[in-house]
């Protein structure tokens, strides 16, 4: 049996960032399994530390960021650590979803980073509960309502999965609505960033 191996991030310009990823077809196919062997590997914080990852841990990470051409994401919401959950999400989509009382969806804006874009975090709008769709690793269809945090990393994800980043449309590309960018000199900075944040709003 083949041991996993350690992929690596491509650069924020590599045109596969850009590029809406072709769904999987073949569940059955050895390649395929082996390349979300690696997914799972590689998204650990240890492995991340090595790949150079922007980030110490992740809430999801999409095939796209390591040069993957397959629709696939792993989700970790509660982050990528061992004894988190970890799914693996194939060909996934979402809709809005409208609860008890609402006439609209709602929307709100939250804070994302990405490992694709190094030392940069955003205020990002959207769907505040949505319907998601997706595959496991046998094929089986799945539909799951998600709020608040988890509904967001999936939307990233998805989007992701779509060739569209969070800040993308500052940039003048497809993505979701950016309301605010923030762009750090260097780690420190973005860490002190974080953690100002963190206890303001512990302090609320």
């Amino acid at each position: 049996m083949n041991l996993p191996k350690l992929l690596m991030f491509v650069e924020k310009n590599h045109t596969i960032l850009r590029e809406t990823m072709p769904k999987v077809q073949d569940f059955k196919d050895p390649l395929l399994h082996e390349t979300i062997k690696n997914m799972c590997y590689s998204i650990l914080p240890a492995q991340l530390k090595q790949a150079n990852g922007a980030h110490e841990s992740a809430a999801g990470m999409a095939a796209n960021q390591w040069g993957i051409k397959k629709r696939i994401f792993i989700f970790t919401p509660d982050g990528c650590e061992a004894d988190n959950k970890m799914e693996v999400m194939i060909n996934p989509s979402y809709i809005p979803y409208l609860r008890v009382g609402e006439t609209e969806p709602k929307l709100s804006d939250g804070f994302e980073g990405c490992f694709s874009i190094p030392l940069t975090t955003g205020v990002v709008r959207r769907y505040e509960a949505i319907l998601a769709t997706y595959q496991n690793t046998s094929g089986k269809k799945i539909e799951r309502i998600m709020q608040g945090w988890e509904a967001r990393v999936f939307q990233h994800e998805t989007d992701h999965l779509n060739g569209k980043l969070f800040d993308g449309k500052l940039d003048n590309y497809p993505g979701p609505e950016c309301l605010e960018r923030f762009i750090f000199k260097d780690k420190e900075e973005m860490d002190n960033f974080w953690e100002k944040k963190v206890r303001v709003s512990r302090e609320k």
